[in-house]
């Protein structure tokens, strides 16, 4: 819910040219068969809700701006939503005190390699000037249960933080003061066994904040393999990256390279020449919804295919008279990213934007969006793809998981992310929450968490190099 602060981050201005990457019509393989789909957090209280879900081996996991709440993944509700700082209830300090302190901004991961849960939020106290990421990490596979509690401090409030799960380290980045962001690794195996841990940070120049490479499935990268910190280039057509390694034993042999840039298909960030701040249209008001266009949106993720590794990510760029979703599957090559294949989600002329995408554990890609016109209340759709279908496509037929049936007047706040996350058990399950206006209003959304599969969980791709083991659970 963070309080954005002076005007959006710009890039130097390269005049991209058009899109040559636009996937203009619908996917051939017809609609996506839902799963559960039920209704999860309501007005929690700040726009934007900032919904984001994990799962773990037998539940559900939401969190939203003051709110956090567990699911069966039947859709039954384990824990009614509770606000976030109950988790650090006699701890001490801003992390505790909503009173004082202003809390947001939170995200819940799955470490598939632990099997343990893990929640962040910021917590800042303007009055004694503490900047804290607040941390939980769960003592066993039940979010219910009790959790080992951190907090990490910095200079300035670490505004907008997504942290990402990583053998070696939970890696995390922030804004920090002006273009400045602040990437910082905490020591994940102290955390999960509730020692006392440090951090390591780097404080970078950037356009705005990159996302870390986040790790799915129960593969882990190869030994060393560093973080990969993804963001939008300095020009409209490029990526930059940085890579970053963290050493426990010795802090001086903790490396942060880069940026170094990828070269993408041209693209035009959304409504950058009008306000990407006041640009998706809604039905039935004149108030407009910001695209967050000026960043990566949340996750990078990550899976290792054993043969190869790769991360799926998006953003919101102009397309067909309205907005697309631009995505992208990067393979790593000696450590390195590279396009293996990318493309703008437009079929037809509406705006689609907050987008997030995962893989499961055949390839598939799964992707899942917010969508709005001035004739319709934004709502909730996902599409996807099959990992043998042709290159650069969304073959799935666009399919609707939720229509608002509202819009929202009073804020140009929506979203600032969204989560498609993968089921660890069968690794093949997505889960994609999101929210949406059940009337006209501001602060009165829902959120929405669906699941499908996009093809046989029992299939086993052999060419994408997968053992039987990987069937069964590897500790990290």
């Amino acid at each position: 819910m963070s309080p954005r602060k002076g005007p959006h981050p710009r890039s130097a201005k390269a005049t991209a040219g058009p899109d040559g990457v636009v996937q203009n019509r619908n996917g051939s393989r017809g609609r996506i068969r839902l799963g559960v789909n039920f209704d999860g957090i309501r007005e929690g209280g700040g726009t934007p809700p900032d919904p984001n879900a994990s799962v773990g081996s037998r539940q559900v996991v939401e969190i939203t701006n003051f709110k956090l709440a567990v699911y069966s993944k039947s859709g039954t509700t384990l824990l009614r939503p509770l606000t976030t700082q109950t988790l650090f209830s006699g701890f001490g300090g801003p992390c505790e005190n909503a009173e004082t302190a202003f809390l947001g901004d939170p995200e819940v991961r799955w470490d598939s390699l632990a099997h343990r849960w893990i929640i962040n939020q910021f917590a800042s106290d303007p009055v004694t000037n503490t900047n804290r990421l607040c941390v939980g990490v769960s003592r066993t596979a039940d979010a219910t249960g009790e959790y080992y509690r951190y907090e990490f401090g910095y200079q300035t409030l670490p505004d907008h933080p997504k942290f990402a799960v990583w053998p070696d380290a939970y890696y995390v980045t922030a804004t920090a003061a002006g273009s400045l962001f602040e990437a910082c690794a905490w020591d994940r195996h102290k955390m999960l066994r509730g020692a006392d841990a440090n951090q390591q940070c780097y404080t970078l120049p950037a356009s705005t904040i990159p996302l870390g490479s986040d790790l799915d499935g129960r593969t882990p990268p190869p030994r060393g393999e560093p973080n990969l910190l993804i963001n939008l280039g300095p020009t409209d057509g490029r990526l930059q990256y940085w890579r970053f390694h963290v050493d426990w034993t010795d802090h001086a042999r903790t490396t942060l390279t880069g940026p170094q840039e990828l070269k993408v298909a041209p693209y035009t960030r959304a409504c950058e020449s009008t306000d990407p701040t006041h640009c998706v249209p809604q039905a039935g008001t004149s108030q407009k919804l910001d695209s967050l266009s000026y960043s990566p949106m949340y996750r990078f993720a990550y899976r290792n295919f054993g043969d190869h590794q790769s991360l799926v990510v998006n953003h919101a760029v102009d397309a067909r008279g309205g907005v697309g979703v631009r995505w992208y599957e990067l393979r790593l090559r000696h450590g390195r990213p590279v396009v293996h294949q990318q493309s703008t989600y437009a079929p037809g002329p509406t705006y689609r934007w907050m987008g997030s995408a995962a893989m499961d554990k055949n390839g598939d890609i799964a992707l899942g969006y917010s969508q709005s016109s001035s004739r319709t209340h934004p709502s909730i759709r996902v599409t996807g793809r099959l990992a043998h279908d042709p290159p650069n496509l969304m073959t799935f037929h666009e399919t609707t998981v939720w229509t608002g049936a509202g819009s929202q007047t009073g804020s140009n706040r929506w979203g600032d992310y969204t989560s498609m996350a993968i089921d660890p058990v069968d690794d093949c399950t997505f889960w994609y929450t999101n929210q949406y206006q059940p009337a006209d209003g501001t602060g009165n959304w829902n959120t929405r968490i669906a699941s499908f599969q996009l093809s046989d969980c029992h299939a086993h791709h052999h060419q994408h190099g997968h053992s039987r083991q990987h069937d069964h659970h590897r500790h990290g």
